[in-house]
């Protein structure tokens, strides 16, 4: 039970704190960094409960449980009393645990893939007929429409969609950018890292890291495909042109949007304050990294003080 006690408290510790300390960490100069950050916190969230749950229906003593013990012989000395009133909800509990949130994952996650599969037909369908290929440009494609548009369609055989409005009002370097930023998007896979968070926290808003997930990731991503960008400056001036004509389609699409503010920071910051900037990113996240363990360590300690009053 000290074990089980410990990755629950280390589940919880990540689930809570990891959005708080993420959230307070610059990474508008290493996105990837945060991307990164991001998603570990959701593997050791997963991770720490899953163990939990597999420590929980282990035969006899789980690996780990005995050194455990030793260490807060206290707190093992009522354990097995614990286990004894506690043994006839061990096979239910464990059930339950693994088996709702996993069906509540897999009708979430089937409903979004189908629904995001009918979206892109559909799509691909009226850019078969409205849109033209570029001979030039492999997986490009564009649309006859005045407004400055550009954006990625993931998928197997993903594709860049441009608009003639976008070509007629950017120099050739800001095209190019804009071209960049696009593909960095689709090579890096960032729609499916999106779309995971998006199902996580449809499927389990109640949990904090999960919740803040998709709006802290739809902002590195952006940043993140900035970076693909070889003439930085050339895409800033590329964004302020298409914000200065933005429409409700481009806000719709989400090519306009409150990260734009940041993005344009990050693209004229000198090469020198964005490197130191990406370090201070990595120690903080190490930092960062510290909390689950330290937290387990703490609640067990606690524990075993409070157990040892008792006992005496």
């Amino acid at each position: 039970m000290i074990l089980i006690a410990a990755l629950l408290v280390a589940a919880v510790a990540v689930a809570v704190g990891a959005p708080a300390a993420l959230s307070r960490i610059d990474f508008a100069a290493a996105p990837s960094i945060g991307i990164a950050a991001w998603l570990g916190a959701f593997a050791a969230t997963l991770g720490y409960v899953a163990l939990a749950l597999i420590a929980l229906a282990w035969p006899g003593y789980p690996p780990g449980e005995s050194f455990a013990g030793s260490a807060l012989a206290c707190l093992g000395a009522i354990e097995p009393i614990v286990v004894t009133w506690t043994a006839g909800f061990i096979a239910p509990v464990t059930a339950i645990g693994l088996t709702a949130p996993t069906g509540q994952l897999a009708r979430i996650a089937i409903g979004h893939r189908g629904r995001g599969a009918a979206l892109r037909r559909k799509h691909n369908e009226l850019v078969e007929v409205l849109g033209r290929a570029d001979a030039a440009h492999a997986n490009l494609v564009w649309l006859e429409h005045p407004a400055p548009l550009a954006y990625s369609v993931a998928g197997r055989g993903g594709y860049v969609v441009v608009t003639d409005g976008l070509a007629q009002c950017l120099t050739e370097a800001q095209w190019q950018a804009v071209l960049a930023h696009e593909h960095a998007h689709l090579r890096a896979r960032h729609h499916q890292i999106l779309g995971v968070c998006q199902v996580f926290a449809r499927a389990f808003p109640w949990i904090p890291v999960f919740a803040a997930a998709p709006a802290a990731m739809a902002a590195l991503v952006e940043l993140a495909a900035d970076r693909a960008a070889t003439d930085p400056r050339a895409l800033a001036a590329a964004l302020r042109i298409v914000a200065a004509r933005t429409t409700t389609t481009a806000t719709a699409l989400g090519l306009v949007d409150e990260s734009l503010a940041l993005r344009l920071e990050c693209l004229c910051a000198p090469a020198r304050s964005q490197a130191a900037a990406r370090r201070r990113a990595t120690l903080a996240v190490l930092a960062t990294m510290l909390l689950a363990p330290a937290a387990s360590i703490i609640a067990i300690g606690a524990s075993a003080a409070v157990a040892y009053m008792i006992m005496i």
